[in-house]
């Protein structure tokens, strides 16, 4: 009887990698109140999130093995993308009152929005452009809005920006080595940033 154990495959280092970031940056957020460590951690999934179809084609893969690791990095993604940054960011919403309830509101849309766009993504069969931003994107400007000073009532600022995004008929063309290096470039010097701070 074949079981979930026999479809751990080694392809998926870096998207499980991913998740386990995830998992870290909710719990420094929310556990350790540590938002240095918490952005890193954001940064660090957002890295391996762009390289891991790459690396799982290093490996030989049955058909089975490819489908599941799509499927797989989705799942990752609705947790890693969208999931954690509201942990993360809502550390920041006030604690009580018609504000927070406001921000809630908006973290329960940006989830939304996540879902919705890797849902479309999963269907879309135009290979030359995304429409919307890429979650993984969406996450990285909540992880960039960590080292930007927000009152309270507007913490929940990243949320409503990069929800909108991903279900905007915005037409982006997909990137190439070119745009893929800027991307983790990108996260790079946040995962940089935020370990330095984490370390102090």
């Amino acid at each position: 009887m074949r079981a979930p154990l026999h479809d751990l495959h080694a392809s998926n280092l870096l998207t499980y990698g991913s998740l386990a970031a995830a998992v870290t940056a909710m719990a420094a957020s929310a556990g350790l109140s540590n938002t240095a460590l918490a952005g890193c951690a954001l940064a660090l999934a957002a890295i391996m999130d762009a390289f891991d179809g790459r690396f799982a084609r290093l490996f030989s893969r049955s058909p089975r093995q490819a489908q599941l690791g799509r499927e797989l990095d989705s799942l990752v993604d609705a947790v890693t993308f969208g999931v954690a940054p509201v942990v993360v960011i809502s550390t920041r919403f006030p604690a009580d009152g018609p504000t927070a309830v406001f921000c809630w509101f908006i973290a329960g849309f940006y989830v939304l929005a996540v879902v919705t766009r890797l849902a479309f993504y999963n269907v879309q069969e135009d290979e030359e452009r995304f429409v919307g931003i890429p979650t993984p994107a969406a996450g990285l400007v909540c992880c960039t809005s960590l080292l930007l000073p927000s009152p309270a009532w507007a913490a929940c600022w990243p949320l409503a920006l990069s929800g909108a995004l991903m279900i905007a008929p915005l037409p982006i063309a997909r990137p190439r080595a070119r745009g893929l290096s800027l991307f983790a470039a990108w996260a790079a010097s946040l995962a940089v940033t935020f370990g330095t701070q984490a370390i102090r």
